[in-house]
């Protein structure tokens, strides 16, 4: 009778042990969908899109400040045209479809994965402290990759976690590689940031707080 009364109880455990495990999730796992859209930008060359920037900057400034466009200048933004041409590069077309692009790209770069919201997980990556006491931080971005906001481009804004914990851990090396846990907020906010190279507005979506970290070696 005992064992039968026991049953019950066993089960309600083992239910709330696993209800409270951590998911493992990887970066890709933040991106949120997004309509597809189509990109003619992708179609193009590294030269290519260098000489429609080229023409682009030179053309606004003809039209905004003419008096500083130098006969260079002019020579430089025809001859970017005159390849674009050549190569049989919509111009207008292109024009027209930046800001479009540029919409579609933020939405992409912003859009999270709701399913995720307040749930219990565990990601890895690497530290980017933000406030240090000393060697100590309380405060940090998670980022997927070895100088990211630093050396390297800054992420999208759901490719970053903002890291809180109770107590403040040692930061170690730049870009400790370190496993975090805990539950994941969807939190959009923007913050002015000062790095190695300078302050920098990063956006980001995600926060943990008091979160749980543990070094990680070999990496």
């Amino acid at each position: 009778m005992k064992k039968l009364l026991l049953i019950p109880f066993l089960l309600s455990f083992f239910s709330v042990v696993q209800a409270t495990e951590a998911i493992k999730i990887g970066w890709v796992d933040l991106q949120g969908k997004v309509a597809p859209y189509q990109d003619p930008f992708k179609d193009l060359t590294e030269d290519q899109v260098y000489n429609l920037s080229i023409y682009a900057r030179i053309s606004k400034l003809q039209k905004d400040y003419p008096k500083v466009v130098t006969e260079a200048m002019k020579k430089e933004a025809e001859k970017a045209k005159a390849t674009l041409v050549r190569e049989k590069v919509d111009i207008t077309y292109m024009f027209e479809q930046r800001l479009i692009v540029m919409n579609k790209r933020k939405q992409a770069a912003m859009a999270t994965n709701s399913s995720l919201m307040n749930k219990n997980i565990e990601i890895e990556g690497y530290m980017l402290a933000l406030e240090f006491d000393g060697e100590f931080v309380k405060e940090f971005l998670l980022v997927p990759t070895i100088g990211a906001c630093s050396h390297k481009p800054v992420p999208s804004a759901n490719q970053l976690i903002l890291i809180k914990v109770q107590k403040a851990i040692k930061a170690g090396v730049p870009y400790m590689p370190i496993k975090v846990s805990g539950a994941l907020r969807i939190t959009a906010q923007s913050k002015n940031l000062n790095l190695v190279d300078g302050q920098k507005n990063i956006d980001m979506s995600y926060s943990l707080d008091n979160a749980t970290i543990t070094a990680l070696s070999g990496r």
